[in-house]
């Protein structure tokens, strides 16, 4: 298959690519397209054949559900309950935006069982990505869209990501500019009492509590086992892993270094810029996630990137210390969990 590749950003014809796009969904073709936490693999979510061909693009599990991405919130009323005040002000409030809802499905909601896994529930989500939001309203069709990626691998967040894992196995890949947020969309169960932060992203616990109240909403505590499906993307398989072992090495920097020393450059070190000094004469490769491990934003938006650059230089194990947890990181430490290999 050759995989088409176009911009519109930098097209003269807009109006026709949105009309051909929309041809390549009723065809259940598959685009790739930008948005604001990652790229993601769309295909019209109405038609089973088209669904199917987004898992096995992907070598992703079945039952592993998807994430339905519309332009307006009015697409919803035949789709999913959103009636209950707590729904309606997360919508008001972080609409469009990374964050995805968990609703109850409305019967014959026309949306393929294979998006929703054949549960009773659609995971739900308005980006807010420009390129995304304009195919969207242009196509006026309901897209699922998992991440744009070889399933278990770093989510793509550039279009160099996507066309290194898809070329050739998909229809069309949209060419943008690099993911705003790096990091998958918070998706938060509004099917219990409290809500229930399924996957971490973005918007955190308390950026939620800030509109709907103190205790509103708790993270997922749940286990999951091989036997339980699982209610939203992320949660019940390895994830975000490179072809390197990732390693959290359990002491200081300095005995880190030491240790590295031994090593070559089919080793990893990911660490911050404020140890620059410390690290240069390293025989490993070192990358850096950010400034210092106070910059979330910085840090999670390179995460990927820094992973996917360490397949590239194909080195064999990569270390990192352990970051400490904090409110803010939560997303960052959710995604490097289920990178690592061992701790």
């Amino acid at each position: 298959m050759e995989t088409e590749i176009i911009n519109i950003n930098t097209s003269t014809d807009k109006e026709s690519i949105y009309k051909k796009l929309k041809q390549y969904y009723n065809e259940n073709k598959l685009v790739a397209i930008p948005t604001e936490t990652v790229y993601g693999l769309s295909a019209d979510a109405t038609k089973d054949e088209a669904v199917g061909k987004i898992y096995t693009a992907k070598g992703r599990p079945s039952d592993n559900p998807l994430i339905i991405h519309f332009y307006e919130i009015s697409q919803l009323d035949n789709i999913v309950d959103y009636s209950d005040e707590c729904v309606k002000k997360l919508a008001e409030y972080f609409w469009p935006g990374p964050m995805t809802l968990i609703l109850n499905a409305k019967v014959n909601n026309n949306i393929s069982k294979k998006a929703s896994a054949g549960l009773k529930t659609l995971a739900v989500r308005m980006p807010s990505n420009k390129t995304a939001r304009n195919i969207l309203k242009e196509t006026r069709i309901l897209l699922a869209a998992p991440s744009a990626n070889t399933s278990g691998k770093p989510s793509p967040t550039r279009f160099s990501h996507v066309y290194h894992d898809l070329n050739g196995k998909i229809e069309v890949i949209i060419e943008d500019e690099q993911a705003e947020f790096g990091l998958e969309s918070t998706v938060i169960d509004c099917t219990r009492t409290p809500l229930v932060i399924a996957r971490p992203g973005e918007i955190t616990k308390e950026n939620i509590e800030v509109v709907l109240g103190t205790g509103s909403v708790k993270y997922n505590d749940e286990i999951m086992t091989e036997t339980k499906a699982p209610i939203a993307p992320g949660m019940k398989y390895r994830h975000y892993s490179p072809e390197a072992e990732l390693i959290v090495y359990h002491d200081t920097l300095d005995k880190l270094i030491e240790y590295l020393k031994t090593k070559n450059k089919k080793t990893g070190l990911i660490t911050y810029s404020d140890n620059e000094k410390k690290v240069e004469d390293l025989p490993v490769v070192v990358k850096f996630l950010a400034n210092n491990e106070k910059n979330i934003e910085q840090s999670n938006k390179n995460l990927y990137n820094i992973l996917r650059e360490f397949d590239n230089e194909k080195v064999d194990e990569i270390y990192m210390l352990p970051i400490k947890e904090t409110k803010e990181n939560v997303a960052l430490l959710n995604r490097l969990n289920k990178a690592i290999s061992k701790k």
